[in-house]
């Protein structure tokens, strides 16, 4: 599998140029949009071998959650990414951490999680298994975790929300 990071500039990936969704409108949730930031640093790192990648995700994730269910977040996301890595029968493609836009291959992922969230697990396995092109075993196991944690921390967004009004973390 490669992976392929994508930038917002003139060399932005070709196959997602005219495939660009904002990350809020992907992302049903914070809890997803959070997620979604944290796996694009750990796909980062994964691609440079540069641990600041992994640092910036339990930041990022810490800064949000606190120092216990922030790491806790990053290793469920980096189950995930794990999981594309050794899944994926093509390229992977993934935007900057901050970035406020998506791949479609970023897209397809959230897809996947939401419907792990919503408890269609038949729907997610065809789903997964059309991202990564075959067998996606690992990446249906790993969502699943996830999803849990991310229904959690929802919730947990939520009760903050309602007490202080939304504000949006991306």
């Amino acid at each position: 599998m490669k992976m392929n990071a994508c930038s917002m500039g003139e060399d932005m990936c070709r196959h997602d140029q005219h495939h660009l969704s904002r990350v809020a409108d992907v992302c049903m949730d914070d809890s997803e949009v959070l997620a979604l930031a944290v796996l694009r640093f750990i796909a980062a790192g994964y691609m440079t071998s540069d641990v600041a990648c992994w640092e910036a995700a339990h930041d990022a994730a810490e800064r949000t959650l606190g120092p216990i269910e922030g790491p806790q977040l990053v290793a469920a996301m980096t189950g995930i990414m794990r999981s594309i890595r050794r899944e994926c029968m093509g390229e992977w493609r993934f935007l900057p951490a901050t970035c406020c836009r998506t791949t479609a291959d970023e897209e397809r992922l959230i897809r996947i999680i939401g419907l792990a969230r919503r408890g269609s697990f038949s729907e997610m396995h065809e789903a997964a298994e059309a991202l990564m092109g075959g067998a996606a075993t690992c990446l249906c196991e790993s969502v699943s975790s996830a999803s849990e944690r991310l229904n959690q921390l929802q919730a947990r967004f939520a009760s903050r929300a309602s007490q202080v009004g939304r504000a949006s973390i991306h």
